[in-house]
């Protein structure tokens, strides 16, 4: 008897080749199958055989074989990559933190709903985002259990400012003086010119950065037309002050460029006393300064004014003027100081004028110049808030001389007087100084280059307000 193994070799050569494969794979699997199971339960006591089954198989293309186990294969190999990728951290700068046990929060309380804290709500309830900056105190880990980890404090970018004190040293300020040199205050000097506005002296250090622009100024005067021979003036007069270094000195020159406008209302005269003015007559001019400390003890004030003062109808050769002034200033003691020197002020009568005095300093509240030809006293009576408050006492040689087309030709005149003024004034931050001042004017003359006898005007009264920033 041949085996089962060759009883289905032979069984596969005795069939017909034109059967197909799949019918031949379906007799094959049908002779191994075991015998039928008998059923022991049919009635009437006879054997009957159960009819045994087997579906069919489906045909399986093998086109659609190929694309199915690429699929399962692409399949699998994505959730071994998620898998993986769980256990990969990219690398940081921040040490992460130690995880801090699990603790459970009391709920918080916003007006009546009650706000169970979550790593993702602040204390005021609010969403947070978790923070992985390095400014944080605790870096934001993703691969913790977000209950597991401590709150991050807030990021803090900047420290807070320090509270301000408008009395505190500035870090730019100049090193002290020495115990010789000028004591400091805090109005700016008088102008040695009759005609002009005061000049700061800055002083730095060569390693400091120096302001290119030091102030900006505007000045109004004027002189009421008064008694039986009126003259009335009204100036406006505007300047800007520039520092430039120079050199390696901890002086700079100091550039003024200016402008000025007068206007002249009067006088009505009579023959013989004949005398004509312009409406208006104006100043254009570049000042040039220079305030060097040559020691602990001695220091100068130089400096050179250009200009045209003209009526602009006419310009000659006089309508150009320059000014100048020099004066050195000795340290007798820290708070007295000596001061001589010369103005020059180029007019038709008066060419040149000494100057020269005391300025003493005796404390920080007061400040008393006793200089010719622009003396000024001055004390401050109180401070409010951040501004202090002075009043003082001034005289000057006031006046000036400008070319103008007087009587049908070009002519020259100068306008001298003599001024004594009390104001009041303020100096306050960033600068910032206002002055208002009233005076009396007497000594007035109108004196001519050409053809015309000199006039005096009447005394009169003057007013006279500036701001400086």
């Amino acid at each position: 008897m041949l085996s089962n193994k060759a009883a289905s070799s032979h069984a596969c050569g005795a069939v017909d080749r034109n059967l197909s494969r799949l019918e031949l794979d379906r007799r094959i699997c049908s002779w191994y199958l075991p015998p039928p199971i008998q059923d022991f339960s049919a009635r009437n006591g006879a054997d009957t055989h159960l009819n045994y089954s087997v579906p069919s198989l489906k045909a399986i293309r093998p086109l659609t074989v190929g694309p199915l186990r690429s699929a399962i294969a692409l399949a699998c190999l994505a959730c071994a990559t998620l898998a993986f990728g769980q256990r990969v951290q990219f690398p940081t700068m921040v040490e992460p933190a130690a995880a801090a046990p699990l603790t459970t929060s009391p709920p918080m309380v916003t007006g009546s709903q009650a706000i169970t804290p979550t790593p993702w709500t602040s204390a005021q309830g609010t969403f947070a985002a978790p923070s992985n900056s390095p400014m944080s105190a605790v870096p934001y880990d993703p691969y913790t259990a977000p209950l597991a980890q401590a709150p991050a404090a807030a990021p803090q970018a900047f420290p807070p400012p320090p509270a301000y004190n408008p009395y505190a040293a500035s870090p730019y300020a100049p090193p002290p003086a020495a115990p010789y040199a000028a004591t400091p205050y805090s109005p700016t000097p008088g102008a040695l010119y009759p005609e002009g506005i005061p000049v700061t002296q800055p002083s730095y250090s060569f390693d400091q950065t120096l302001r290119l622009m030091q102030d900006l100024r505007l000045r109004w005067t004027w002189l009421s037309p008064m008694g039986n021979n009126s003259l009335g003036v009204n100036d406006v007069e505007t300047n800007a002050t520039f520092a430039v270094p120079f050199f390696k000195t901890t002086s700079p020159l100091m550039f003024t460029p200016g402008f000025a406008v007068h206007f002249w209302e009067g006088p009505v005269t009579e023959a013989p006393d004949f005398a004509e003015l312009p409406a208006n007559t104006y100043d254009a001019y570049l000042d040039t300064a220079w305030y060097p400390r040559v020691n602990n003890w001695f220091s100068a004030q130089l400096g050179v004014r250009v200009g045209a003062y003209t009526d602009f109808n006419t310009f000659t050769t006089e309508s150009i003027r320059v000014m100048g002034r020099g004066l050195g200033v000795i340290a007798i003691t820290p708070t007295l100081e000596f001061a001589l020197g010369v103005v020059y002020l180029d007019r038709v009568k008066i060419k040149l004028l000494p100057a020269g005095g005391l300025i003493w300093t005796p404390n920080a509240d007061a400040r008393y110049e006793i200089l010719f030809p622009n003396p000024k006293l001055s004390r401050r009576i109180t401070t409010m808030g951040n501004t202090d408050i002075w009043l003082y006492g001034t005289g000057e040689y006031g006046g000036g001389s400008w070319t103008a087309d007087i009587d049908g030709g070009s002519n020259q005149f100068d306008y001298n007087d003599i001024r004594v003024a009390g104001g009041i004034e303020s100096f306050g931050l960033r600068g910032f100084h206002a002055y208002f001042e009233v005076g009396y004017v007497f000594e007035r003359e109108l004196v001519y280059r050409f053809n015309l006898a000199e006039y005096y005007p009447s005394d009169t009264i003057m007013l006279r307000a500036g701001i400086t920033y």
